[in-house]
């Protein structure tokens, strides 16, 4: 095992570079993963360049299994859908390069089947693209905004329509960003079809933007009314930042996915200054931003709840962002 900073680990890095033909930022990330050891971090290099498609010109890619990837491995008695809601923090330059990165390769390796990114800048768009266009279907709300969301669909989920509506009353750049589906379910020896409809947001920023907050929830819930037919499964959430009694009137039939999992108070704050110190402020806040609401029996009655990219980084000891993603597992 070699440490960053000596003669070895810049010997490890080069040679990981001249194995794999990646550059270093890659190399250093693999190598830090594996605690500085070159060969873990090329058996890990090699598991996820068949997930990965930044690396798919270095080694074959997998075919992935349709069913498997809708979770069939893990849950025996009934399908899963599992969900992946993650602000980036794509606005902070500070070891911008690495963290997303590991953005991208913790994504691939959870391997959901529907991702809802937050505050991504055109820049990133074009790298997320290039790490992970192979793997999903990347859906921009604004990409020629300073800064958007994203969806991102397995290509398990038949692509209907996307369309995006920003906030009359953002001050911010705020949008809705909505997506039609199809939710194909493989069962057994057939198909069935499952009407599905996304919406992922960003809602306004700061305790001073109560008022206006609460207006586009309001919003969002208005729409998640309308869509509502008793058949079509509903998923809307990502970074809210929302406080709890910011929180009212919430649609009939739908519920917060951490609530819904039994509020373990492990999982409860996905911005926790008390545990992530990628900024800095004078006091800990630690709040419940990011969250997720779906339409309960639509087409799944129970729920898991976790959260990822808890892991800091070596490179600028830090955290792939300030928020933790929020997997969500439908089944």
């Amino acid at each position: 095992m070699v440490e960053e900073g000596n003669k070895e680990f810049k010997e490890a890095l080069q040679s990981f570079v001249e194995i794999t033909g990646t550059d270093e930022a890659c190399a250093r990330f693999f190598l830090e993963d594996a605690g500085g050891d070159i060969q873990k971090a090329i058996e890990n290099f090699q598991e996820a360049g068949s997930e990965i498609p930044e690396l798919k010109d270095v080694l074959p890619k997998k075919i992935v299994d349709t069913a498997q990837s809708f979770g069939l491995g893990q849950k025996s008695s009934a399908l899963t859908c599992t969900m992946l809601s993650w602000n980036v923090d794509g606005l902070d330059s500070a070891n911008l390069k690495s963290r997303f990165i590991a953005v991208c390769y913790i994504i691939s390796k959870i391997s959901p089947d529907i991702v809802f990114l937050q505050e991504l800048t055109p820049c990133l768009g074009n790298d997320l693209r290039e790490m992970l266009g192979g793997e999903y279907s990347i859906l921009l709300a604004l990409p020629k905004q300073p800064y958007f969301t994203a969806v991102l669909l397995k290509p398990t989920i038949d692509y209907v329509s996307h369309s995006c509506f920003p906030f009359t009353t953002s001050h911010m750049g705020r949008a809705m960003e909505t997506v039609e589906l199809s939710l194909y379910l493989f069962i057994t020896a057939y198909i069935g079809g499952k009407k599905l409809r996304l919406l992922n947001t960003h809602l306004e920023s700061g305790r001073d933007s109560r008022e206006v907050r609460k207006a586009q929830l309001k919003e969002c819930f208005d729409q998640l009314k309308k869509w509502d037919d008793n058949e079509t499964f509903i998923i809307f959430g990502g970074d809210l930042n929302l406080r709890d009694e910011e929180v009212s009137d919430i649609p009939d039939g739908f519920k917060d996915a951490w609530i819904a999992c039994g509020s373990n108070a492990k999982h409860k704050y996905t911005w926790d200054m008390a545990l992530n110190d990628n900024k800095s402020f004078p006091f800990k806040a630690r709040n419940r931003f990011d969250r997720i609401f779906f339409n309960n029996g639509a087409a799944y009655s129970s729920v898991d709840f976790a959260l990822e990219g808890q892991n800091r980084l070596k490179t600028g000891l830090c955290f792939p962002s300030d928020h933790w993603a929020v997997v969500v597992t439908f089944y």
